[in-house]
């Protein structure tokens, strides 16, 4: 009797573990185009925090801002701050001022430790999803923005785009206002 009462015991135990991973697997189907890159990060390792925000699939602005906070804590116990451009991207600062040789030799292993903590996919897995939802093909739907923008006329194509992005050697300004624009926001979803 005992030994069927631990055989019980252990499967019950068993039970919440399967139903988490089931409901995080239903969760990420219902992520859509976007569900394996969601899969991909869960199963690289990342930290309790990250899991939580990405296992639902998707990433909301306030959870990227928890993410960032994390990181920004994280970073400033180590004497750096980092500063999120809403446009993408960030800038490393030293809270001292000062920036001795080797500067980034020494905080990058540090930004990347502390990314470990809070924001190894989130940031991505949100800029992607919002840019492009539907996760068209990224020269079909930069091309013809570049097109309205003037930056090309209506004779360059997507082959020649995926050349020029391949060897970050665009006919146009790349960091021109426009060009990061399209770049940002090529549906045009979420300009204002």
């Amino acid at each position: 009797m005992s030994v069927m009462a631990a055989a019980v015991l252990l499967l019950s135990g068993c039970t919440p573990a399967v139903e988490a991973t089931n409901s995080s697997d239903a969760h990420l189907a219902m992520a859509g185009p976007w569900a394996e890159e969601f899969r991909a990060a869960l199963d690289d390792g990342v930290s309790d925090f990250e899991f939580k925000v990405l296992a639902d699939g998707e990433v909301t602005t306030a959870e990227l801002e928890a993410a960032h906070e994390r990181v920004g804590r994280c970073l400033a116990d180590s004497g750096l701050r980092i500063d999120y451009d809403p446009d993408g991207g960030f800038g490393l600062e030293s809270l001292d001022g000062r920036y001795p040789d080797g500067f980034f030799e020494r905080s990058d292993p540090i930004l990347r430790k502390c990314e470990e903590t809070a924001d190894e996919y989130v940031t991505y897995l949100y800029e992607e999803t919002r840019r492009n939802p539907d996760r068209l093909d990224d020269a079909k739907i930069t091309v013809p923005c570049l097109r309205r923008a003037g930056l090309v006329g209506p004779d360059y194509t997507e082959e020649q785009w995926r050349k020029d992005q391949d060897a970050d050697a665009f006919p146009f300004d790349s960091m021109g206002e426009q060009a990061k624009q399209c770049a940002l926001d090529p549906l045009g979803l979420w300009r204002q």
